[in-house]
């Protein structure tokens, strides 16, 4: 199968962000991805999706929307919506009509940033944007890495905001742990919950007193968390062809959130094999000959995760094999350590055992 990069959750002026389109792409190329889903807040945009060239090659340019209910006093249960062709804000006050209306319309629909932590030195202005209607069903998965949540929660106080500003790299270990139990648990129920990771990237200049700053500009968060996918060829040119290989490995689960900035998560791979194989969402038969496998770019903390808890691990190494023995969701969480901390690295989607 073929590796493609990809982050799936920004802005434009279009609502909150700071560069359009061709920028954004064009900043895509630069940090090497394959392709970028922008996803304004409640609105949908023509007209601008395509293949994008510029020096080091080419990306492709996909809308989605961000929606959520402007009037919802606090603001919560933001949804990103992929591939469902038109605008779903109508839908925004009532989420299980929200997460239907996307699935009518073919789309894919995630819980963005889940669980997203105050911002003290906002004050009413940085409280948390999670989501709160967990009695929903039907969608497609969960956000659980979101870069800008991370910056969020490191806001309490002057002194600590402009430390996370100037160095965010140096703060952020990973997503929020309440975020990851809550994909194990439903994980655990026997539901098929695919998780993706993004950037939130709004390119905001930030100034406090005489500093003056853009936190976390694009480029640099298209080299931080990013959503890698296995599809069956590689991306071809034809818009409406690699749209479709690109929505259908995502909705397959066909991928993992790496933090490619410690170091790339290119090659990572995440097997099952029995009478059948398989990779990352797919299912395998549970018999006698079944076996998982690990491989990862570079040495690091591997941990095989099932229904919440460690059943198998390997410290400073690339591969990890384990032979399962019971039926479930199998997940692969990496750590590995960078600016003398240990890091969250790769969180694979599952593969499940039945």
């Amino acid at each position: 199968m073929f590796e493609a990069v990809g982050n799936m959750h920004m802005h434009t002026p279009y609502s909150d962000g700071e560069k359009w389109h061709a920028e954004i792409a064009q900043e895509a190329i630069r940090a090497g991805l394959d392709f970028v889903i922008v996803t304004d807040h409640n609105v949908w945009v023509e007209g601008v999706e395509g293949f994008y060239k510029g020096e080091g090659g080419r990306a492709l340019l996909m809308v989605g929307e961000e929606v959520h209910d402007v009037r919802r006093r606090p603001q919560a249960n933001h949804f990103l919506a992929y591939g469902a062709e038109k605008e779903l804000y109508h839908y925004a006050a009532d989420p299980q009509r929200l997460i239907d209306e996307t699935r009518a319309a073919g789309g894919l629909g995630f819980l963005a940033h889940p669980f997203d932590p105050q911002a003290g030195l906002l004050g009413d202005n940085g409280h948390s944007l999670g989501w709160q209607n967990w009695e929903v069903e039907g969608y497609t998965g969960l956000e659980i890495w979101n870069y800008m949540s991370n910056f969020k929660g490191l806001l309490d106080n002057k002194v600590q905001t402009v430390r996370a500003a100037m160095r965010p790299e140096q703060y952020i270990v990973g997503p929020e742990p309440e975020t990851i139990a809550k994909w194990d648990e439903l994980l655990a129920q026997g539901k098929r919950i695919v998780a993706i990771g993004g950037s939130d990237a709004h390119g905001t200049r930030f100034k406090w007193g005489l500093l003056a700053r853009v936190v976390f500009p694009y480029n640099f968060l298209f080299c931080a968390v990013n959503t890698h996918i296995l599809i069956q060829e590689p991306l071809s040119g034809n818009l409406a062809q690699d749209k479709k290989r690109i929505l259908e490995a995502l909705g397959r689960g066909r991928a993992w959130v790496g933090y490619d900035m410690p170091h790339s998560t290119k090659g990572f791979r995440f097997t099952g094999q029995s009478l059948t194989k398989g990779v990352m969402g797919d299912e395998i038969k549970l018999d006698v000959g079944a076996t998982l496998q690990v491989r990862t770019p570079a040495p690091c903390h591997i941990r095989l995760i099932w229904q919440g808890k460690v059943v198998a691990e390997i410290q400073n190494d690339t591969n990890l094999t384990h032979i399962p023995v019971e039926p479930g969701a199998y997940r692969v969480e990496c750590t590995i350590p960078y600016l003398g901390r240990e890091r969250s690295w790769i969180y694979s989607n599952p593969i499940y055992l039945c």
